[in-house]
């Protein structure tokens, strides 16, 4: 891993990704682990996924993107495929071609808008050699539907993988089975994310954890909220952000919001401790 010359920060690659279409909220997640870490620390955060098409990442952030990028066709991954047919990408074309989602803490880097593009697996590798310069974070959402090719790649190439998974005991028991063929390389670091997370059930995090033979710290959990679902729907993922981080729970009274941004918060914390990243975080700022 190398160290960005501005920040200090390693610059590292997290994979995420889930073994069951659909069934951990896989981009619902790292949606909301990625605005928070870019909004808590002095830290700048790239997210990309390995559709080749766009679709729920460039979504659920659309109203955050200024209207020119978000109609636009000639940005993401249209643009990095020009570059690279060309010989010409460099770490500047991706910086150049993601678009802002939090001013020089979050960027993303659609897909592209053509049905006739280059396969994701060709452009991929440039991109990982290139995106180093400017980001600290890169964040790599895989579908479970993506191509063994291109899902092998970006694991071998991530120097995290966050496994998202549920609490269908169905599901749980398939992976964790030995006979499971799982596509993470061996020794590869993993941690483990429980979508939608309903902290009542009887399989809950602690018993996941007992039942699976894992570590406290190798596991965290989104929690399943009414308000995140709908800023999702409503493409408002950043401001709901923004205003649940300041609630704060009253005597004997429970605040779902406050509940909601610490889970992801301890689950992005995970993440930067499992990578032994320690960024200046915003809390830092506030007490100097």
């Amino acid at each position: 891993m190398a160290v960005c010359k501005e920040t200090g920060v390693v610059n590292v690659l997290v994979a995420f990704w889930g073994p069951a279409h659909g069934q951990g909220r896989t981009t619902s997640n790292m949606a909301a682990i990625a605005t928070t870490i870019a909004l808590d620390n002095h830290i700048r955060v790239l997210m990309t996924h390995t559709h080749l098409e766009q679709g729920a990442l460039e979504y659920v952030f659309a109203q955050t993107r200024p209207p020119a990028q978000s109609t636009r066709t000639s940005g993401g991954m249209d643009a990095i495929e020009r570059l690279v047919q060309c010989g010409m990408l460099t770490p500047e074309g991706i910086r150049d071609h993601a678009e802002s989602i939090l001013k020089d803490r979050l960027e993303m880097l659609g897909g592209s808008t053509s049905k006739e593009g280059q396969a994701t697996k060709l452009l991929l590798p440039h991109i990982f050699k290139d995106y180093r310069r400017f980001y600290d974070l890169m964040f790599v959402d895989i579908s479970s539907e993506d191509n063994l090719e291109v899902i092998s790649l970006v694991m071998e190439q991530a120097d995290l993988v966050v496994v998202n998974l549920n609490q269908n005991r169905v599901n749980l028991d398939s992976y964790f089975s030995k006979n499971n063929t799982v596509p993470i390389p061996a020794g590869k670091p993993v941690l483990y994310c429980l979508g939608s997370y309903e902290s009542s059930s009887r399989l809950n995090k602690d018993r996941i954890i007992k039942q699976y033979d894992l570590k406290k710290k190798e596991i965290g959990y989104i929690p399943h909220h009414i308000r995140y679902m709908d800023a999702q729907n409503e493409q408002q993922i950043v401001q709901f952000m923004l205003k649940a981080r300041e609630a704060k729970s009253r005597f004997l009274e429970f605040s779902e919001d406050e509940y909601f941004t610490g889970a992801v918060r301890h689950m992005g914390q995970l993440i930067l401790q499992a990578l032994e990243i320690s960024p200046v975080s915003e809390l830092d700022d506030d007490d100097d």
